[in-house]
């Protein structure tokens, strides 16, 4: 591969644009360095500075992550910006630094389409060079067949060792690995005094104890995690974890399970088919006896059958979906308590969110969110908010005129400014170029009249963005049209549907929900308040970011539907008012009587503590409600994150 300085001319006639790639597969621990981006970096630049003498600016991608995966962000980005036009120059160590397979070779004909040269050091491809397609198919061939070797060669080495004693996992709470023998089981031994504690654990478990409760008891004995866990108290999936480990019986596993990848490059994982099971005995290291664990894992798998997500024939019904592909409101409500999710599957209800937070014991608020309702009720806010819109000011629409033809005269002066400096580079080179056609060659002259076609070369650059920019001026539209905009956008779309759900993600970045209660006491509910954004749904950037702030509304829905006191206290109150008795009111209105003197009892509390709103918020557990009692728990431990309760 050759490079000529000819060829890395500046599209823009200022710089190079330049696109590093670093990739690493992982990092961490026992795991590739991360200084090994910087490796690369520092191999870029010196390959720059040794063949390109043109200045030059560098934008870097780097990250971690499988060169295989599509949908890996930092190959995402690098398409963008491939795909602006504005770059000059992608460079990278390999291709399989950017990604793996046919991809790869697709990337580079991608780069060929903008105009874009990519140069793959080691792999010798270089987009400018005749037949680069060949080297750029083989390398992508040569890395697959790399790839795929090297793990089967990882596979053999690692099933042999498994026979022979070796390939041993990271030990549990109650095995003791010897200084310097951590590679088989043989030389592993088990704690004497983990022995009557894990008795004790299975005992309770078959008592039917749950494993949170397991797990306290572990908490209120001082027993220890393990050597190898992050946190210092046991909890439920750390009980669970443990509890099925074969090891306990004395039983190794391998290939129980085993990856596929997917036509994007993710690797799943699935069940082995039963023939590449392979077993090890170390009874040496069994805390119970092999028949006794085995029935207590069957009665415990059938017991807890019933949570699991069965779908239609017993399959997972969200296998292989993204969990950011799930319905509205899913991944978008916070708590105000502590600022924590709220996921899906409060109180085993499965169309209730409920707060993360009081999942783990670190959040009292353990109110749930109807999703279908809460769905129905913010989405009707939002149209109502659509519909409400106001037209513009005519006080704005003046002052977003004037700045834009302000922008238009800076940019026509400079643009004329530009021109006649290009004129004069223009004169001055002729000039030069006389002298050396009389026979001047002299070393200042050349140098002179390389300065003045590089300062030409990026004053044309500079007046060919100047020419490429859209106009300053910005043409509000009329609110109708907006109005059209947001209907357009939403016509057709079911609430449940994901498309629907991503749209509301995008004009509703965050939703915050609060707990309330009416000031005569009853159940708490949630009210929650969420910035809309609709400039959004906006086509153009310019237009866009002209109206984010006009268009941006902060609204408060109530996710629940008022109780009979509180939904008829009104209408209540001004009947009574006009003087009709209460058996009529109630017949009238469908209710009982009992239920139109609460309401009138309602209004009397709020014109006794002087308030509008008959519901209150809650910022502690109100000492009178039973059903929070999450902050009841030992394990509770009130954990706000920073910002919690800001929209």
């Amino acid at each position: 591969m050759s490079v000529h300085d000819s060829q890395m001319k500046p599209r823009n006639g200022l710089k190079l644009k330049v696109i590093f790639v670093c990739r690493v597969s992982d990092l961490g621990p026992g795991k590739q360095d991360e200084r090994s981006l910087d490796d690369q970096d520092a191999m870029y630049r010196k390959w720059m500075k040794d063949h390109v003498k043109v200045p030059y600016e560098v934008t870097v991608i780097a990250g971690s992550g499988s060169g295989e995966y599509l949908e890996r962000e930092e190959y995402l980005q690098l398409i963008e910006l491939v795909e602006t036009g504005a770059f000059d120059l992608v460079l990278t160590e390999d291709l399989g630094r950017i990604i793996r397979r046919i991809h790869a070779h697709l990337f580079c004909e991608l780069c060929v389409d903008c105009g874009t040269r990519l140069i793959a050091i080691n792999d010798h491809v270089d987009t400018t060079e005749h037949g680069w397609q060949d080297r750029s198919i083989f390398s992508a061939w040569h890395h697959e067949r790399s790839n795929r070797d090297t793990s089967d060669r990882i596979k053999r080495t690692h099933l042999n060792r498994f026979d022979h004693g070796g390939c041993a996992p990271c030990e549990i709470y109650g095995i003791i690995i010897p200084r310097g023998k951590k590679k088989t089981d043989a030389d592993w031994r088990k704690d004497p005094a983990a022995e009557p504690i894990y008795r004790e654990w299975f005992r309770q478990l078959d008592a039917g104890s749950t494993y949170a409760e397991v797990a306290d008891w572990l908490n209120e004995n001082d027993v220890p995690t393990g050597p190898h866990c992050r946190n210092e108290k046991w909890d439920c999936k750390m009980v669970s974890r443990i509890t099925n480990n074969s090891i306990l019986k004395g039983v190794r596993y391998r290939n129980r399970r085993k990856t596929r990848r997917h036509s994007n490059g993710k690797y799943i994982s699935e069940k082995a088919n039963a023939n590449e099971l392979r077993t090890r005995k170390v009874p040496h290291l069994a805390f119970l006896e092999p028949a006794y664990y085995d029935r207590i894992i069957v009665k415990l798998r059938k017991g807890n059958g019933q949570y699991s997500r069965g779908g239609k024939n017993g399959r997972d019904p969200r296998q292989g979906i993204p969990k950011r592909r799930t319905r509205f409101p899913g991944q978008i409500i916070d708590c105000g308590i502590c600022g924590r999710l709220y996921v899906f599957g409060g109180h085993g209800q499965k169309d209730h969110l409920m707060c993360t937070g009081a999942r783990e014991h670190r959040c009292w608020n353990g109110v749930t969110v109807d999703g279908p309702c809460a769905a129905a009720k913010i989405s009707a806010a939002v149209f109502g908010a659509i519909e409400s819109l106001p037209d513009f000011d005519p006080a704005f629409l003046q002052l977003v005129n004037e700045e834009a033809n302000r922008c238009d005269t800076a940019r026509d002066r400079r643009r004329c400014d530009l021109v006649r400096l290009a004129q004069r580079h223009e004169r001055e080179i002729d000039n030069l170029m006389s002298f050396i056609l009389g026979g001047d060659t002299s070393d200042t002259v050349r140098e002179n009249l390389q300065r003045l076609e590089q300062d030409h070369s990026q004053t044309l650059g500079e007046l060919q963005q100047l020419d490429q920019m859209p106009t300053n001026a910005v043409v509000v539209p009329p609110i109708e049209d907006v109005k059209e905009v947001a209907r357009d956008a939403f016509r057709d779309l079911n609430l449940i549907s994901f498309e629907f759900g991503k749209l509301m993600r995008t004009i509703i970045p965050k939703i915050v929900v609060f707990p309330y209660r009416l000031c005569d006491g009853g159940h708490l509910a949630l009210r929650c308040r969420f910035r809309l954004s609709l400039a959004s749904l906006l086509p153009e950037t310019r237009l866009r970011e002209a109206l984010e702030r006009p268009l941006q509304r902060v609204l408060t829905v109530d996710l629940f539907d008022p109780p009979q006191r509180e939904e008829f206290r009104e209408r209540v109150v001004a009947e009574r008012k006009n003087g009709k008795r209460e058996r009529d009111l109630a017949a009238e209105l469908g209710i009982t009587i009992t239920a139109t003197q609460r309401a009138a009892a309602l209004q009397r509390m709020m014109d006794t503590l002087g308030i509008t709103d008959p519901y209150l918020p809650v910022t502690e557990p109100p000492l009178d409600y039973r059903k929070l009692r999450r902050h009841r728990h030992p394990r509770y431990k009130f954990e706000p994150l920073d910002g919690a309760g800001n929209i």
